[in-house]
């Protein structure tokens, strides 16, 4: 069975026969990114070598300084191996995306005709932001009854107000009008988080509001990184679908950025990063000393980066029972069926109208 590797290890990756091998650094003393003006590897590749099938391979992330050669590019894209590259602060910063296994004109051109026809496009582009505030509420009612009384109330109330703005959305003339609705949902959302985290956790994490580019907290921090890895899951199941990664719905499309895996990502977000942020925090797992403060900005370290990933590599192989299907399918799965519904609402939407996933356990 295929499965993403995330190498933290710092070192050389290359083609070995017909399967891969990491060669490590001995030492994983690294020059941060920003202060290396050579270009050159931090530490040579002297060490252990590691190897793995490609067979096994469904994608690779390398969080750690690696070294590639064009011998390896050429022979992941053979594979269709996709690669997600990480900057020394964690931040996601390219894919090597390698030419789509599956094609069809039909569907790129019904892509772009419903992106050009204003009309088409406020349809997916509304049923995105509804999927996402659904299951957003999904995630807030959970823990409802898990608060105490006047936490319980307060996180009702904005329910309420998340399911007001979530009313307006049929009625949004455009897409800066529903990104303004979704907006002002998300904003009432994080302000709960504090009550779901609880006054103990809520003390070592403040947070008040999310700030991005840097994120000025560890929490905003953790949202970030999780928030990148999200769009990276949606975006290595598109490569399997007859999808253009490039054209969107509700986000602008635009140069040097896969935004169809922004407007997927909308929908998962409240089921595979924040209730993972949730369980990590509330378990005691990933702590403040995972953080640290550079460039104006806090970031996720190494470590809190490879507990983080271990949960959420836990979290997609997850199941449950889908109830059309009738069988059981992991969370990864469910971003995979997300993305041929939406294949079929392009091909034939009178037919096969794409409704978002609403979380149903």
């Amino acid at each position: 069975m295929k499965r993403p590797f995330y190498l933290f290890s710092s070192g050389r990756l290359r083609r070995k026969h017909n399967t891969l091998a990491l060669e490590k650094a001995v030492s994983d003393c690294r020059i941060p990114d920003d202060e290396d003006t050579e270009g050159l590897p931090s530490q040579p590749a002297d060490g252990p070598r590691l190897p793995f099938a490609v067979e096994s391979v469904d994608s690779l992330y390398l969080f750690g300084e690696i070294d590639i050669n064009t011998k390896l590019v050429t022979f992941l894209a053979q594979q269709g191996i996709p690669l997600f590259f990480f900057d020394y602060y964690g931040n996601y910063t390219a894919s090597l995306y390698p030419r789509q296994p599956v094609v069809s004109g039909r569907v790129r051109m019904a892509q772009a005709q419903h992106y050009l026809s204003p009309k088409k496009r406020m349809v997916l582009a509304k049923e995105f932001v509804d999927a996402a505030l659904f299951n957003i509420l999904r995630v807030m009612r959970y823990y409802v009854p898990r608060l105490p009384e006047p936490e319980a109330l307060a996180m009702q109330e904005s329910c309420e107000q998340i399911e007001t703005e979530r009313g307006r959305i049929a009625a949004c003339p455009d897409i800066p009008t529903l990104m303004s609705a979704e907006g002002r949902a998300r904003d009432c959302y994080y302000k709960t988080w504090p009550l779901i985290l609880g006054e103990a956790v809520a003390k070592k994490f403040p947070f008040d509001k999310r700030e991005r580019r840097p994120p000025s907290n560890p929490l905003n921090a953790l949202i970030s990184f999780g928030n990148s890895i999200c769009y990276s899951v949606v975006l290595r199941q598109i490569y399997r679908t007859a999808l253009d990664p490039t054209v969107s719905f509700l986000h602008e499309p635009g140069d040097r950025r896969y935004s169809l895996s922004l407007d997927l990502a909308e929908i998962f977000k409240p089921l595979l990063i924040d209730r993972a942020i949730f369980k990590l925090l509330k378990n005691g797992e990933i702590q403040p000393k995972h953080f640290e403060q550079r460039l104006g900005g806090c970031y996720l370290k190494e470590e809190g980066r490879k507990i983080f990933m271990a949960h959420l590599d836990q979290r997609l192989q997850q199941t449950v029972l889908h109830r059309t299907l009738n069988r059981h399918i992991s969370y990864e799965r469910l971003v995979r069926l997300e993305c041929h519904k939406l294949v079929r609402h392009l091909c034939d939407p009178k037919q096969d109208t794409y409704q978002g996933l609403h979380m149903w356990w």
